[in-house]
């Protein structure tokens, strides 16, 4: 069958099946595109003609142009999935999937900030706008929920339940889940909610219905971009010194539970990972400030 036939079927497959979101399809399709880009340049257009070979091919090719480990194994996942598909319905004659090595993850630390770094973020952001206290409500809610960068592009209006400090996001797979306000977040998104208003008419002073809880200056729902260029507006303002992005403050917010004495597996339900091993890597970074502690604080940590 021919490859992008196929590739079409997928992603309805993604949309309408696996109920995946915009952005993990658009992944997905993103990765699985490059490899069928490969193909083509090798005058390969049917799916009967993959095999172990040329996906090596394709791998030698994804190392010559020096991606990171991390990249690679992102589209080791998306190839493997799409193949699987292509043997369940019979597109490939082989099982190509059970050939395949996934080479091992390499471990990474995250970028966050320190508790004081996260004052000095809030405190450098005093509003003198709509769109700064906007702005401000956005960082609030971000380190209050630790939600992804998704989710709050996605929040609407009703999502909210200021009464009992809660929000309804809707994550990966748009599965749902609860993430609680802290009371300067709840404040925030008061005075927020006072100016909203203001962004809900477009520059031809046309009411637009839309009912997303962030808007941007016309009116319409703020994207993932702004909302990372917002971040990194006034992280650059309060010198933070650190690339940080809305996902640097996901993981301060678990971080900072861990170290202060929230279990695993509360972090693991509040961040909405479905696995937990996705959520240990909060585990190694408190132990690398354990380890540091210990060195600064031990009467014996050093060689006398």
């Amino acid at each position: 069958m021919d490859l992008f036939n196929c590739l079409e079927l997928y992603i309805k497959y993604l949309k309408y099946e696996k109920n995946l979101s915009l952005n993990s399809i658009n992944s997905y399709q993103k990765d699985i595109l490059q490899f069928l880009h490969f193909l083509k340049g090798k005058d390969i257009n049917e799916t009967a003609r993959i095999n172990l070979d040329i996906f090596r091919g394709f791998l030698k090719s994804l190392d010559s142009n020096n991606y990171s480990n991390r990249t690679i194994i992102r589209k080791y996942s998306s190839l493997i999935n799409f193949f699987r598909f292509l043997e369940r319905n019979g597109y490939i004659d082989f099982q190509l999937t059970q050939a395949i090595n996934v080479p091992r993850k390499r471990h990474r630390f995250y970028s966050f900030m320190s508790i004081s770094e996260m004052e000095r973020l809030f405190n450098n952001l005093k509003p003198e706008n709509d769109l700064e206290i906007r702005d401000r409500t956005i960082l609030e809610l971000l380190y209050s929920t630790g939600a992804r960068i998704s989710e709050v592009e996605g929040l609407k209006t009703g999502d909210i339940d200021l009464e009992n400090s809660e929000i309804i996001v809707t994550g990966k797979g748009r599965k749902q889940r609860l993430v609680y306000l802290n009371q300067t977040a709840i404040s925030w998104i008061k005075k927020y909610l006072q100016v909203r208003s203001k962004l809900t008419c477009s520059i031809k002073d046309r009411y637009i219905r839309d009912n997303h809880l962030f808007l941007n200056k016309f009116g319409k729902r703020l994207s993932s971009r702004s909302i990372r260029t917002i971040v990194k507006k006034y992280v650059k303002k309060a010198v933070i010194g650190k690339n940080i992005t809305p996902h640097s403050i996901r993981h301060s917010f678990a971080t900072h539970l861990l170290q202060e004495g929230a279990g695993i597996r509360e972090i693991q339900e509040l961040l909405g990972h479905e696995n937990i091993s996705t959520t240990q890597i909060y585990t190694h970074l408190n132990i690398k400030k354990l380890k540091k502690d210990y060195r600064k604080f031990h009467p014996r940590a050093e060689a006398k």
